[in-house]
């Protein structure tokens, strides 16, 4: 079989905050420009700054004349600009999170989770709009991929068909950390072990109030924060009760968060919908005991290899961190188990996964 030249969204690298998504499509379009019969080219908006998330060297990006905003409206409201005509030659557009794309070729789009749905004061009205506008558009994909069983649900509550929905599971970046890289970045925050962490985007579903609530149970032990600021996240006021030992170190690049998952004692997520939830990946990458909720896919990333809590509950948050840190034998159990799950996380699968959808369209 001839190559599948694929037009690939890339536009979220280009976001205020990329998260989750742009992470998922750089390490995935990395992967796939390695694949021997996949031909993949980025398309993106017109952009006068460098992206905030690196793009992989090998990927061949073609920008729009618009800029984003104007874009996604085009691409909402008018169904225009199609992307065959900003790409030559292409067999199928893949919509890789976000942002559908306009085409009257075959479709592939990933939607990671429908969390905007969930709860009124999740997103801001705006991205909700958007958010929808493209969950319809997504509805003329011949295939839908989803990283979990979870979102797979949502779909199908959303009444996509789930003959033509894929769950395919995401991966993990490994990164060696050296003791001498912790040591260094702890004495230049001055913290001192053990202490708990949180890394992901600062919003509302990601349930730090709760945690912070479960962290005055837990009395003189540091919590780090680490991630960048979303919508809605008046952290300050929120970490109020426990300040003194709360370090908020906000937007870091990709070696420095890989440090400190691997300086942490305990990785704590207790986020209240995820549509996979790649820190608890990173963290058990690196061995760090996770405690996580049990109410969402972050139960299927952590399988046994982590403590699942009900994440509305400080009680239970404050428990399994005190189990842990309390039982060296748990941590140490905690850590291999997660170890030996995260190496069978990786991004090749991921790709040839993605590869296969891609061939059953073209097919």
């Amino acid at each position: 079989m001839s190559s599948i030249k694929v037009a690939y969204l890339i536009e979220q690298c280009w976001h205020r905050v990329p998260g989750g998504t742009a992470v998922t499509a750089v390490n995935l379009a990395e992967e796939m420009c390695r694949l021997e019969g996949i031909d993949l080219v980025g398309i993106a908006a017109n952009h006068r700054k460098n992206p905030k998330k690196l793009i992989p060297e090998s990927m061949t990006i073609v920008n729009s004349k618009l800029p984003r905003q104007i874009l996604y409206e085009m691409w909402n409201r008018f169904d225009t600009p199609k992307t065959e005509n900003l790409v030559k030659s292409v067999d199928l557009v893949h919509a890789s999170g976000g942002a559908v794309p306009s085409t009257d070729l075959s479709l592939v789009a990933t939607i990671h989770d429908l969390s905007w749905r969930e709860q009124n004061d999740w997103f801001p009205s705006r991205g909700k709009r958007f958010a929808e506008a493209w969950l319809d558009k997504a509805r003329k994909a011949e295939r839908i991929i989803c990283p979990s069983q979870t979102t797979f649900k949502d779909l199908v509550k959303a009444e996509f068909d789930e003959q033509i929905i894929r769950i395919v599971p995401l991966g993990v970046k490994t990164r060696k950390v050296g003791q001498d890289q912790v040591e260094g970045l702890l004495e230049e925050n001055s913290i001192k072990t053990p202490f708990i962490l949180w890394v992901g985007t600062v919003e509302p579903r990601k349930n730090i109030p709760t945690l912070v609530q479960a962290m005055q149970q837990i009395p003189e032990i540091p919590l780090v924060l680490v991630g960048p600021k979303g919508w809605e996240s008046d952290l300050q006021s929120v970490i109020d009760p426990i300040r003194e030992r709360v370090k908020i170190i906000g937007e870091v690049d990709e070696a420095t968060k890989h440090t400190w998952y691997k300086a942490a004692s305990v990785f704590c997520f207790p986020s209240l919908l995820e549509g996979f939830g790649l820190p608890i990946a990173e963290a058990m990458s690196h061995g760090t005991p996770v405690v996580t909720s049990s109410t969402t896919a972050t139960s299927e990333v952590a399988g046994d290899a982590a403590l699942l809590i009900d994440p509305k509950s400080a009680d239970a948050i404050a428990e399994s961190i005190k189990k842990i840190l309390d039982k060296p034998e748990t941590a140490k159990e905690l850590g291999e188990k997660g170890l030996e799950r995260a190496k069978k996380m990786t991004w090749k699968d991921t790709a040839l996964a993605t590869a296969d959808v891609y061939r059953e369209v073209v097919s």
